[in-house]
C-alpha cells in the first residue's frame, strides 16, 4: 500500500515513529503522566484502578494501586496494532514504517558497514565489498529455526519477568535495538529483518501470499522498486532507485508472494506456521494455568506485577485449586512445547486429510496446494485467536458498542483475507507474472480488435492472454519458439526469474505453447548470443565463463529432463 509513497516522505515517517518509540522506552524509566489515568480517584478514565476488585494469583489478592501505562500501551495496544497492519496492509507497509528496521540501517547511513577484501582471480585487483549472508550458508538455510527459537525465548522472558517490570522491558527493547544495529553493521541489506528478527516469522505468517491491501510486485513493470525493497534517492536526479544488495533471494521485500511460494518447503517452514498457533494459544492460556483465573490476564494486572524475579521458582501451574510443583520458569516452556507440538501435528494431519478429500472429490490437489490451504486456515485461526486475547486488557475498557464493533471488524477482516487467499495457487501467480511478457509478444501480431470485444491487450486478464496466445501460436512452430524466447528474455530482463530457475519457472508456459523442454536450451542459447548480460551471474563472472558456456550451464536442468525421457537403449547411441 505504501510502495508508491516517496522514500523522502517515508524517511520522515520512520523518524517520527522511531522518536515516539524511544519516548515510550524513556517512559519505562520515568513516567509522571500516565499514572494519573490509572489513579483510583480518576473515575473519568476507563483505566482507573477499582480498589474493590480482587485480582488473584491463586488465593492471594494482588495489591491495587495506580501504575504507569507504558507497559500496557506496548503489549496491549502497539503490538496488536502491528499484527492488524500485517494482515490488512501487508508486510511491505510494516517494513517501510518499522522503527527497528530503520534503526538497523544506522551503520549503512553512516557508511561504516563491515566490508571484506576480494581479490579478482584474473586481474588480481583488490576491491572491498559489503558482507551478506549466503543463501547456502547454515544460517541462510536454517534462519527460520533461529528466529523461531528467539521468538519462543522472548515470549518466555515476557511471562517470567519482562511483562510486569518496566525497567526489564526497557532493557529488553534497548538490547533488541542494539542487536539490530550490530547486525546492520556486520551484514548488508535487511539481514536483521530477514535472518534474525524474531518477529519476521510472524510477519511471514500474517502476510501469506498477499495481504488484503498489499501491492502486486509480480505484475509491476520491471526493473522497478517494489513493495518494501531497499531504496535510496539519487541526489542528482531526485528519483528513487534500488539500494538492494541481494541479501536474500527470493526476498519478501521485493516480492512477498514469490517468496511465499518458493519457500514453502524451506526447513522449518511448517514448524513456524503450525507451531505459531500453538504459541498463541499457550501464551495466553498460561496466564490462566498459573493464576487459576482469567481476571489476572484480562484486567492487565500482569503489566504492573511486583517481584516477578522472586517468583521464578514458584509452582508453575495452579489447576482446579491445586498447585503443581514444577517451577514457573520451566512450566512456561513446557506449556509452549506441548501446545506447539499439538498444533504442529494438527497441521500435518490436516494436510493429509485435505489431499484425501480432494482425491475423493476426483479433483486431487498437489502437496504444495494442500500445504497452502492448511497454512491459510491456520493463519486465519491464529488471527482470530490472537485478537480474542491480544488487546483485551485495553479493549475491554471501551464502551460496549465500540467493543462489539471492533470484534465484528476482526471477524470480517479475517474472513475476507481467508476467502481471497484460500483458492490462490502457485500456477496463478506464475501465469500473472508472465502475462506482461506475453502481452508484449502478442502486440507484434495484427489482432483484430473485434476478436477482443473492443478491448486492448492490457485490459485482458492473465487467463485470457494465455488463451489468446495458445490460439494464435498454435499454427506455427517457429512462431511458438520465437515467442517463447521473447518471453524468457523479457522475464530475465524484468528479473521475474533468474537464469538458473527459468527452466522450472517456464514449465507451464512450455506446456501451454506446446514447446518441448529441449527448446528451452535453444532459447537460452539465442539469448546468450544477443543479450549475454542477462545470463551473467556472480559465479560465472568470477570463473570468467563465456556466454555459450554459461548458456549450457544454465540449461543443464533441461538437458537432464530430456535425457530421462530417452529410452536407455538409445542413450548409448
Amino acid at each position: 500500500m505504501l510502495n508508491k509513497v516517496s522514500e523522502t516522505t517515508m524517511h520522515r515517517v520512520r523518524w517520527l515513529l522511531t522518536l515516539g518509540w524511544l519516548l515510550l522506552i524513556a517512559s519505562l524509566f520515568y513516567d509522571p503522566i500516565t499514572p494519573y489515568f490509572t489513579h483510583p480517584n480518576n473515575l473519568a478514565s476507563p483505566f482507573h484502578i477499582d480498589l474493590n476488585q480482587c485480582v488473584k494469583i491463586r488465593e492471594t489478592c494482588l495489591p491495587q494501586e495506580s501504575y504507569s501505562m507504558s507497559v500496557l500501551m506496548w503489549w496491549a495496544m502497539i503490538v496488536p496494532a502491528g499484527i492488524f497492519i500485517l494482515l490488512v496492509f501487508g508486510h511491505e507497509f510494516w517494513r517501510r514504517i518499522c522503527p527497528l528496521s530503520f534503526l538497523s540501517q544506522i551503520p549503512r547511513a553512516l557508511g561504516i558497514q563491515r566490508k571484506r577484501k576480494v581479490v579478482d582471480p584474473v586481474t588480481q585487483a583488490v576491491r572491498y565489498e559489503l558482507v551478506t549472508i549466503g543463501e547456502n550458508s547454515w544460517l541462510g538455510k536454517n534462519h527460520l529455526y533461529v528466529q523461531s527459537s528467539l521468538f519462543v525465548l522472548g515470549l518466555g522472558l515476557r511471562i517470567l519477568f519482562v511483562n510486569g517490570d518496566r525497567t526489564a522491558l526497557a532493557y529488553f527493547l534497548i538490547g533488541t535495538i542494539a542487536s539490530a544495529t550490530l547486525v546492520g553493521y556486520l551484514y548488508a541489506g535487511k539481514s536483521w529483518c530477514n535472518y534474525f528478527c524474531p518477529m519476521a516469522p510472524v510477519q511471514m505468517i500474517y502476510t501469506g501470499p498477499r495481504s488484503l491491501m498489499g501491492s502486486k510486485a509480480h505484475t509491476t513493470p520491471k526493473p522497478s522498486v517494489t513493495q518494501s525493497m531497499c531504496r535510496t534517492v539519487d541526489p542528482k536526479t531526485g528519483k528513487e532507485q534500488s539500494a538492494c544488495v541481494g541479501c536474500k533471494l527470493p526476498c519478501i521485500d521485493i516480492d512477498a508472494e514469490k517468496t511465499y511460494w518458493q519457500e514453502l518447503q524451506k526447513p522449518g517452514r511448517r514448524l513456524v506456521q503450525y507451531g505459531y498457533l500453538g504459541m498463541v494459544i499457550s501464551f495466553y492460556l498460561y496466564y490462566y494455568l498459573y493464576s487459576g483465573n482469567w481476571d489476572y490476564y484480562f484486567t492487565g494486572t500482569w503489566t504492573h506485577e511486583r517481584d516477578l524475579l522472586s517468583r521464578l521458582f514458584d509452582p508453575g501451574f495452579y489447576i482446579q485449586g491445586h498447585s503443581i510443583g514444577i517451577p514457573k520458569f520451566i512450566a512456561v516452556f513446557i506449556t509452549y512445547g506441548v501446545l506447539l507440538s499439538v498444533t504442529f501435528v494438527w497441521g500435518l494431519t490436516l494436510e493429509k486429510l485435505y489431499r484425501r478429500y480432494t482425491v475423493w472429490r476426483k479433483k486431487p490437489a498437489s502437496a504444495e496446494q494442500a500445504q497452502h490451504v492448511v497454512f491459510t486456515l491456520f493463519t486465519a485461526i491464529s488471527f482470530w485467536t490472537f485478537f480474542s486475547y491480544g488487546a483485551r486488557p485495553s479493549l475491554n475498557r471501551l464502551p460496549t458498542y465500540l467493543l462489539l464493533g471492533f470484534n465484528a471488524l476482526v471477524v470480517l477482516v479475517g474472513a475476507i483475507w481467508l476467502y481471497r487467499t484460500l483458492s490462490r495457487t502457485h500456477a496463478q501467480y506464475n501465469r500473472e507474472s508472465m502475462s506482461t511478457s506475453l502481452r508484449k509478444q502478442l502486440q507484434q501480431f495484427p489482432i483484430d480488435p473485434k476478436l477482443l470485444d473492443g478491448r486492448s491487450l492490457e485490459e485482458l486478464t492473465s487467463n485470457e492472454v494465455y488463451t489468446l496466445a495458445k490460439v494464435l501460436l498454435g499454427v506455427s512452430q517457429q512462431l511458438q519458439l520465437q515467442t517463447y524466447t521473447g518471453v524468457v528474455q523479457d522475464l530475465l530482463e524484468q528479473r521475474v526469474t533468474d537464469p538458473s530457475q527459468s527452466f522450472e519457472f517456464c514449465k507451464k508456459l512450455r506446456q501451454d505453447l506446446q514447446i518441448q523442454d529441449s527448446d528451452h536450451f535453444t532459447a537460452i542459447q539465442a539469448i546468450a548470443t544477443t543479450h549475454p548480460e542477462l545470463l551473467v551471474v556472480s559465479t560465472a563472472r568470477s570463473a570468467g565463463e563465456d556466454s555459450e558456456t554459461l548458456a549450457r550451464t544454465i540449461a543443464k536442468p533441461a538437458n537432464r529432463t530430456i535425457a530421462r525421457s530417452i529410452p536407455p537403449q538409445k542413450r548409448r547411441l
